[in-house]
């Protein structure tokens, strides 16, 4: 079948680099002893730093690195990466241990020339410069990973709302839907007549774009659900997740689209 693209750009540039651990102090009680971190109130971590982050950091000579970093308690990590458009065969996975720096707000990943650092920020890391320094510029935004919202993704999310416009499914026609991929971040679903897939990158404060989304061409009796679905991917900026139900909102935060999770 034919297919239909709508495409979201990404910019190209280079990557960067830091490093961490936590300082502590003793302090003792009557019948013990324990360890308390002792890093200043301005330059404390987040308390949930674990958890996955994943975004499209530039590249020289790609369309982006698709990078997903998973950090757990125990400073361990698995980072996979993959530079877009560039074939099947470049895709690098890697793990081990990871260190923090004495503010007790950076870490730091492999070493020598695979050493890259990145600041740990609430819900987001941001890779820094060999010197430890922010990368500033018009692609500054890119270097920063989004943690995953586990209460977003592999999720079966039906609509009930497009454009102002309620959702029906019509008898015989197909139930419009859509998962978001944690891994990959791909996603896939129906609008109602055709099925769809493309992709997504989550950024800092909730704010998420969706690309390359492609989509079978059949003929159905009402396009209307379809049409809407395709325009509120387009316009999306940002959304919020409130219990069950996913809003997808425009630049302004103006309400695009509403969904209610499906429990499977």
């Amino acid at each position: 079948m034919k297919k239909r693209l709508f495409i979201c750009g990404i910019s190209a540039l280079v990557i960067g680099m830091v490093s961490c651990k936590s300082q502590k102090k003793e302090t003792k009680d009557t019948e013990t002893e324990i360890m308390v971190a002792a890093v200043d109130d301005s330059q404390r971590m987040p308390d949930d730093w674990t958890g996955a982050y994943s975004g499209i950091l530039p590249c020289a000579d790609c369309s982006g690195i698709y990078t997903r970093l998973e950090l757990s308690g125990d400073d361990t990590y698995t980072l996979k990466q993959a530079y877009l458009g560039k074939g099947e065969d470049n895709s690098f996975d890697s793990s081990g241990k990871f260190e923090w720096n004495e503010d007790g707000n950076m870490i730091t990943l492999g070493e020598g020339d695979d050493k890259t650092n990145y600041l740990v920020g609430e819900n987001s890391l941001t890779m820094l410069d060999r010197e430890g320094n922010k990368i500033t510029g018009e692609l500054a935004d890119y270097y920063i990973l989004a943690k995953v919202d586990k209460n977003l993704v592999e999720k079966y999310w039906k609509p009930t709302e497009l454009l102002g416009e309620p959702v029906s499914s019509p008898k015989g026609g197909k139930e419009a839907y859509m998962i978001l991929k944690e891994e990959g971040n791909g996603v896939n679903g129906n609008a109602g007549c055709n099925s769809f897939n493309g992709t997504y990158t989550l950024k800092p404060d909730n704010r998420i774009c969706f690309s390359k989304m492609a989509s079978t061409q059949m003929m159905c009796m009402n396009m209307e659900t379809e049409t809407r679905m395709h325009q509120v991917f387009e316009k999306t900026d940002h959304y919020t997740v409130e219990a069950d139900t996913l809003v997808l909102s425009n630049a302004e935060m103006t309400p695009l689209a509403r969904f209610v999770v499906v429990h499977m």
